[in-house]
């Protein structure tokens, strides 16, 4: 069985933030006319740019959500993940292995795999600038390591972001564990048969 997962692209213009923000202004000018629009001006103001504020954050986590692209190919042989600038694609039949980090990508044959591993790092108890700071860590330290028998490279990271939910919610953490447990299971299957 073949598989493609891709999750639809979000679309800003069609959140709900958004068309509140914009149906805002109209409603306050249907119902006070112009006088009453200029008097609210600050608060419908403030309340348009809070409402896109949240909105372009929810918008930026769907549109990551989306951006993952795995095929899983068991009836070709060819298994695919790809998530921002890094990449792993291993071809069964032909025993090779893709990998493409930031800059730099290289193609091994299946032997050269010496092992794999992922680490999931999660925020800790904090707040404010901290707690965001902690989320960037996370998510940088966070993927699916190759090491390879190559003296130049000898590790790669190859990047995961939940399809669903944020990387620091529960749901997110949830889905990104079982994206990376399976691509252990595809790593066990191919490399270890």
């Amino acid at each position: 069985m073949t598989t493609m997962t891709e999750v639809k692209q979000p679309n800003f213009l069609m959140m709900k933030r958004v068309w509140i923000a914009i149906a805002l202004p109209i409603v306050i000018f249907y119902f006070l006319g112009m006088r009453g629009l200029v008097q609210l001006a600050i608060i419908w103001v403030f309340a348009s740019i809070m409402l896109l504020m949240f909105a372009y954050k929810k918008f930026r986590i769907k549109k990551w959500n989306a951006s993952t692209r795995d095929y899983f190919g068991e009836q070709d042989g060819v298994w695919s993940h790809e998530f921002g600038s890094t990449s792993m694609k291993l071809d069964q039949h032909r025993g090779l292995i893709h990998l493409r980090e930031e800059n730099k990508q290289k193609t091994y044959p299946l032997s050269a795999v010496k092992e794999w591993r992922y680490n999931l790092s999660t925020t800790r108890q904090r707040t404010g600038l901290d707690r965001e700071l902690d989320r960037t860590h996370d998510f940088r330290e966070s993927g699916f390591y190759i090491a390879v028998d190559d003296v130049q490279y000898p590790e790669w990271r190859v990047m995961f972001f939940p399809q669903k939910g944020d990387f620091n919610s529960q749901e997110g953490i949830r889905d990104t564990e079982l994206q990376l447990k399976r691509w252990m299971h595809i790593f066990d299957k191919i490399i270890n048969r």
